[in-house]
């Protein structure tokens, strides 16, 4: 057989017919594939509601100190209790600070939380701490928007802007942490700002009539 007779006898392919065999060649090992892999399971969902083992309303609880003394109160609208969580959540709880001498710390909030086996409670939203005056202490008033409070350390601390007001005095500050045991002592985050009240005139000068 000559030459000419082989070549002409080999089956002529386009390059357009060989593109198209490729491509069917790789759609059967694609669904040779999808057919040996098992079948995608769709996760489980866990459609439990969120629920708390138990509810209180008209929550009430008080601590008390090494020597029985009373040291903190805690009231509560309303208390949920997750005991996987190991937390508590409050609506509008009242926190009550006893002090060993003087009046004591009261706080509310709209919101609470009890954490860490009950060490720490943080207050949430409209958060206001007051202790009223005596003759050794000057009255206070506390606003912010979130505070945790610890009992074994005595401590309240807040990382939110912060305003303290006092016999008409104000200062304000990006954060604070107060040891509201006596001696109480405070601490302030970044710059505070003071603005003292102006002083008024003795009560002389205020009842003292003009000669005629």
């Amino acid at each position: 057989m000559s030459p000419n007779a082989s070549r002409f006898s080999r089956p002529s392919w386009s390059r357009r017919q060989l593109l198209l065999g490729a491509c069917f060649v790789v759609s059967g090992l694609i669904a040779w594939w999808q057919l040996q892999s098992p079948p995608d399971t769709a996760p489980v969902l866990d459609a439990r509601p969120r629920l708390p083992d138990y509810v209180v309303l008209n929550f009430a609880a008080v601590d008390t100190d090494e020597v029985g003394r009373p040291s903190r109160r805690l009231l509560a609208d309303e208390l949920r209790h997750f005991v996987r969580e190991d937390r508590s959540e409050l609506d509008r709880p009242h926190l009550e600070l006893f002090q060993s001498a003087g009046p004591p710390w009261k706080a509310r909030a709209q919101e609470g939380l009890v954490l860490t086996g009950g060490d720490q409670v943080r207050l949430i939203g409209d958060v206001q701490l007051d202790r009223e005056g005596d003759g050794q202490t000057r009255p206070v008033h506390l606003e912010t928007e979130r505070i945790d409070v610890w009992r074994k350390q005595a401590l309240a601390e807040t990382d939110l802007p912060v305003r303290i007001l006092s016999d008409g005095d104000s200062l304000t500050a990006n954060g604070m942490r107060l040891w509201y045991t006596e001696p109480t002592r405070t601490t302030f985050h970044g710059r505070a700002r003071i603005r003292f009240a102006p002083e008024s005139a003795p009560d002389d000068e205020l009842t003292r009539e003009t000669p005629p």
